[in-house]
């Protein structure tokens, strides 16, 4: 018996299954140096909520709060979660820094929460809860807040919240 050998291997073949490798390794090395460049971006955009542009209504709030001089500090916050919503979100918070409209404000907005509030306290705490209502309608949507809020030691207590279809803090009645 005779062994069977090999035959020659066949130069075309070895020369077609290099070309494929090398190409094959071409490529490869391509989408890898590429990849990182796509996964990042999507990352990025998945990260980065757009967010809505208040500027016109920070606008607004400040021609009616800050009239007679700086009574209230406007500031804008992104990707809030509290209870107001499930989804992260944008809180306009409107804080009264004059320290004699703080004083009034609290003595007008405890005597509303305790029924003893004159028309006038009632008027006044109604306007504040109707410029925030009125300028949260303005909002991109239901999620995000407008708040007005008055300093009370170390905390601050909200005088009016509202979303674009809601008052998160009821408005004052006022007597007819």
């Amino acid at each position: 018996m005779h062994k069977n050998r090999r035959g020659p291997i066949n130069k075309v073949f070895l020369t077609i299954a290099l070309i494929v490798v090398v190409i094959f390794a071409a490529v490869l090395t391509y989408f890898t140096w590429k990849m990182p460049s796509i996964n990042q971006s999507v990352t990025n955009t998945a990260q980065t909520q757009p967010k809505a542009n208040y500027s016109a209504i920070k606008k607004n709030i400040n021609k009616k709060f800050n009239q007679n001089g700086r009574v209230v500090q406007i500031k804008e916050e992104h990707n809030i979660n509290d209870q107001t919503s499930n989804k992260p979100h944008t809180v306009i918070i409107i804080k009264l820094t004059d320290p004699q409209t703080q004083k009034y404000l609290k003595a007008s907005y405890e005597a509303v929460q305790n029924n003893q509030a004159s028309d006038d306290q009632k008027v006044y705490i109604h306007s504040i809860q109707n410029i925030v209502s009125t300028q949260a309608k303005k909002l991109a949507n239901n999620y995000d807040v407008i708040q007005f809020v008055y300093k009370d030691g170390k905390k601050y207590v909200p005088v009016a919240s509202s979303q674009k279809h809601k008052d998160l803090i009821k408005p004052v009645k006022l007597s007819n």
